[in-house]
């Protein structure tokens, strides 16, 4: 095993694919950081870019990753890894404040949803695509219980007024006020989380892939061989080249505004803030580490029962997602209910240089993680 794990960082340490990839993300968020802080850049182009990214680039990335021929064991990766990332974000959702207990409810609330929801999304999956071209299905696969946390336990814990303080009540008593409230909130809720792009996107092309299984489905022919009908990027090839193109303006977008947003906390105020190296050595260290551990757990259940298998690439896109820095979204509840907006600002500014500084180390331990037997090599 010694022999397979030596062999295995050996070579991720001689390639310059993977390196290639890390260098050119670190260059890019600098470039992004030095271009906001000399004023070439405005600092509001930084919403007008996350915008793009988050509206068409990862939308094309999430179904043009899907646009691929299914398998069984496949799929079943896919949904042991939403599984896991169901059990992960119950787990970090209700346990991250036991790490905040000695400060006040409002501090407690954005430092237990920082740690606990990661920038997975706009940090995380341009990075694990770069270094992985094939991970972007599982990327997709485990953001789907992280956005309906993120959009909706989230989202109550960090409202001023909580939903809990009104479903307490009897609905007799609730005013007309706390009901209008009480109903906004829930439709708001909803909406954030089926009313997303990236999700739309994922559903779609998660049903187009998975369904590629369904016996006698590939029945159209255009002389190489049969495919399923709601493969629309053989069906029309046009669309394949238009998703490839939209896709790829994630990444140097995405890279550049990461770089603005350090720009903008205050990173000399976040150095002398031993809070806030305490919540970022949990954000980039602690937590990654959890679903590393939960991973290797479930993966050695696959193995030694061979139910499933559990792969390199899917190891990699959870923990380098996990250990991106906070979620924008959290960041921006801190700022609109008031709770304690600045540390979360100076925290995002802080974890996402010591998550640009760790990465290396990273993808280092996932390559002696994934050597071990329990984890396969393919994508």
């Amino acid at each position: 095993m010694l022999t397979t794990i030596s062999s295995a960082l050996i070579d991720v340490l001689k390639s310059w694919g993977m390196w290639s990839a890390i260098i050119a993300t670190i260059a890019v968020i600098i470039l992004g950081y030095i271009l906001a802080n000399k004023k070439v850049f405005k600092q509001e182009w930084e919403k007008v870019m996350i915008k793009i990214v988050m509206v068409v680039g990862l939308p094309a990335l999430a179904l043009k990753g899907f646009l691929s021929d299914a398998d069984l064991e496949k799929v079943k990766t896919e949904l042991v890894v939403l599984l896991v990332g169901f059990a992960f974000y119950t787990i970090m959702i209700f346990t991250s404040k036991l790490y905040f207990l000695k400060y006040e409810k409002d501090v407690q609330d954005t430092l237990a949803m920082c740690i606990a929801l990661a920038s997975t999304t706009f940090f995380g999956i341009p990075i694990v695509q770069a270094i992985y071209e094939n991970s972007t299905n599982t990327a997709n696969i485990f953001n789907i219980p992280y956005r309906v946390f993120l959009y909706s336990l989230a989202f109550i814990i960090m409202s001023k007024k909580p939903l809990t303080k009104t479903v307490k009540k009897d609905k007799n008593e609730l005013t007309v006020e706390e009901k209008i409230e009480s109903r906004n909130i829930r439709k708001k809720t909803l909406k954030n989380i089926f009313v997303n792009p990236i999700l739309i996107a994922t559903i779609i092309g998660f049903i187009i892939w998975i369904t590629q299984l369904i016996p006698g489905i590939n029945v159209v022919n255009y002389g190489s061989k049969y495919f399923s009908p709601l493969r629309i990027d053989l069906l029309f090839p046009p669309v394949n080249k238009i998703l490839t193109t939209l896709q790829a303006i994630c990444t140097p977008l995405a890279w550049l505004a990461i770089g603005m947003t350090m720009n903008k906390g205050n990173l000399r105020e976040a150095f002398k803030d031993k809070t806030l190296w305490y919540a970022s050595f949990l954000k980039v260290i602690v937590a990654p580490v959890i679903i590393m551990l939960l991973i290797v757990g479930v993966a050695s259940i696959g193995h030694y029962t061979g139910s499933f298998k559990f792969n390199i690439v899917s190891l990699t896109a959870m923990v380098i997602m996990t250990a991106a820095p906070p979620a924008n979204v959290v960041v921006a509840y801190s700022i609109s209910y008031d709770k304690a907006p600045n540390i979360a600002s100076n925290l995002t500014t802080l974890s996402t240089l010591l998550s640009i500084v760790t990465l290396p180390l990273w993808i280092i331990v996932i390559t002696a993680v994934g050597a071990l037997p329990m984890f396969t090599n393919g994508g």
